[in-house]
């Protein structure tokens, strides 16, 4: 009987660590939700009647909201190689543009669950209803990535179409989460 316990024993031990090896390679998704901000283009200091003064424009405006969606591969969870598609809705310039770019992301453990997160994508993008407005857009992303695969970061995109006399860029703060997928 004792024998019969003991081959139990290191059966279901070899079972439990079997159960916790993850695989060096998995899919994932990713969602990113962003507010953007453009630079003023109104640099003219202008009267405030409330204040009784001359009053400076702010450097930067609320542009719009924008969303990304990430398809990839990832090593060990930390490197991961993707391909992002979106939509930017930039109500202040009127300008709505779909990026489509391939993604290097590399998130690695600065604590028990929080990793530094940093992406890079560079790729094409269009405005719709522009008329012919197509650019080279990259995309930069860096922040924190929490326990769950949360995060939140600040990121700088600039899609390299003139728009109101200048190169198109925004600025902006975000939050996402990514989904892993083991490969079987």
């Amino acid at each position: 009987m004792r024998k019969i316990v003991q081959i139990s024993l290191l059966i279901s031990a070899f079972q439990i660590d079997a159960q916790e090896k993850k695989p060096a390679f998995e899919q994932y998704q990713a969602i990113d939700y962003m507010l953007l901000f453009n630079a003023n283009s109104d640099k003219e200091s202008y009267y405030d009647a409330n204040t009784g003064q001359m009053e400076q424009p702010s450097k930067f405006v609320i542009g719009g909201i924008s969303g990304h969606y990430e398809y990839g591969i990832a090593y060990k969870q930390w490197i991961r190689l993707g391909l992002l598609t979106g939509i930017h809705a930039n109500f202040f310039d009127s300008a709505y543009t779909v990026p489509i770019a391939p993604t290097v992301t590399l998130a690695p453990l600065i604590g028990s669950e929080t990793k530094v997160y940093g992406k890079v994508a560079y790729g094409w993008n269009t405005a719709i209803g522009r008329g012919n407005l197509n650019g080279v857009f990259s995309h930069d992303q860096f922040g924190v990535e929490f326990g769950g695969d949360s995060r939140i970061f600040l990121f700088a995109n600039d899609h390299q179409f003139r728009l109101k006399q200048q190169v198109y860029r925004t600025l902006g703060i975000g939050f996402g989460g990514t989904l892993f997928k083991d490969k079987k």
